[in-house]
């Protein structure tokens, strides 16, 4: 079984048929052999640009430390073999963390044998109404050392006592 974290268009970007769920994105946690193969172009594909130059300047910079110590050409093979392995490791969550920076919103997670699956799972147990829109979250507690609990006595700290909730 594989892991898709599901991501949804913000909401005022909805297509023309007007759903939001048509621009859903599953992505795959785990090894992704494509980015470990072609790394900089992978992340192009993606549109992940600052992931690319990232990974053209740690490349340029591991060429530059190896000839700088004089390493063996079979050592700087092998720190760019592990610099595209952790590109492969890390590409779901690359690919998240990109979706994220252009307002996608995580939906929930779907386990599934492989991404059709997952869209069918995944759309069979959402309702096909508009996601509600994110409410922002309470605002903190003002800050103060002392606080009056609900029955009134004195509470002292941030987190009042644990009665009637």
């Amino acid at each position: 079984m594989r892991l898709f974290t599901v991501l949804l268009p913000p909401i005022g970007s909805a297509k023309a048929s007007g759903s939001v769920l048509d621009g859903a994105v599953f992505v795959r946690d785990g090894f992704h052999f494509w980015a470990l193969l072609l790394g900089p172009l992978w992340c192009l594909w993606h549109g992940l640009w600052l992931a690319a130059l990232a990974f053209l300047a740690l490349s340029f910079a591991l060429i530059a430390i190896g000839s700088g110590f004089h390493l063996s050409t079979q050592m700087q093979i092998l720190a760019q073999l592990v610099l595209a392995f952790l590109i492969g490791l890390e590409a779901g969550n690359l690919r998240r963390f990109g979706l994220r920076r252009r307002g996608f919103v995580e939906r929930g997670s779907v386990a599934a044998r492989n991404l059709s699956e997952a869209e069918a799972i995944f759309f069979a147990d959402t309702d096909l109404s508009e996601p509600e829109p994110q409410s922002a979250p309470p605002p903190p507690p003002a800050p103060g050392f002392s606080k009056r609990g609900a029955a009134g006595e004195e509470v002292v700290g941030l987190f009042p006592e644990y009665r009637g909730r």
